[in-house]
């Protein structure tokens, strides 16, 4: 799987050719709380969730500036997904359905579909490799998140209970090459990823993104047609281009935010 964990920031290199790291440093209760929030996500047939989203941008000055989102997630398995991503500077939706992913982009009102695989595990690996496109929290939706999750992982730590969006949660932390990140779960009978923030070490400035997960659905209520695109009145349909670094930037809403994070200097 070449999906990275839990976020587009180049976390880990891709699943089918990585090979796991040394496991013995990392803490066995660290370890049997992300398993078992994993597996949890994993054996969901449906899910849903609501997620306030912050990425910090470092600008040819050195200053760290915050950009904030709202995601908005929806899973099917084997094969349904569809994704709302809004802000002041962005909005758009995601729908893969069994056969293709659509993207629009409700700002300009233009849209885009390309053929994708059956499955959301193959669809997400066509979607990174061949678009560009990393979207936020894709991990969660994996067939298997806990081995994408631990597979670079180099060190493992458990902090215990602390309060995170007003759950008792297990803070665990875990130190890969490039990245350090945490994660906050959720105790008791419902394992649910509550916050997780994410350090690049390597990158100038060490820019974090944090995901702070306000609502959980874990019912099956969620209806087949939030999967099936419907275009918007006077919406035009362009090509999905294969230009990674565009398409990724065009995706994430990314020169917008810098854009305007520029503007108010």
């Amino acid at each position: 799987m070449k999906t990275l964990f839990w976020i587009s920031v180049g976390l880990l290199c891709g699943m089918s050719g990585a090979k796991a790291q040394d496991q013995t440093n990392i803490a066995p209760r660290a370890e049997e709380v992300l398993r078992a929030a994993c597996q949890y996500m994993a054996q969901a047939p449906y899910f849903g969730l609501t997620a306030e989203v912050w990425r910090e941008h470092i600008n040819p000055e050195g200053e760290k500036l915050q950009f904030t989102r709202q995601v908005e997630l929806q899973v099917k398995r084997p094969n349904g997904l569809h994704m709302n991503i809004h802000s002041s500077y962005v909005q758009r939706q995601f729908w893969y359905d069994g056969k293709s992913l659509t993207v629009l982009d409700g700002k300009r009102n233009f849209y885009s579909t390309a053929p994708m695989p059956p499955s959301l595990d193959a669809a997400l690996d066509t979607i990174h490799d061949e678009y560009g496109i990393d979207l936020p929290l894709m991990d969660l939706a994996l067939s298997d998140p806990y081995a994408n999750a631990i597979a670079k992982v180099r060190k493992g730590m458990y902090f215990g209970l602390s309060a995170a969006m007003g759950f008792s949660c297990h803070h665990l932390a875990f130190v890969q090459d490039n990245i350090d990140w945490q994660v906050w779960i959720q105790d008791g009978p419902q394992p649910l990823i509550r916050k997780f923030v994410i350090t690049q070490k390597n990158e100038p400035g060490q820019p974090e993104f944090t995901a702070l997960i306000t609502q959980w659905d874990m019912s099956d209520r969620i209806s087949d047609a939030a999967f099936a695109f419907e275009a918007p009145e006077g919406a035009l349909k362009i090509p999905m281009r294969k230009d990674v670094a565009q398409q990724q930037a065009a995706a994430t809403g990314t020169q917008q935010e810098s854009s305007a994070g520029a503007q108010t200097k």
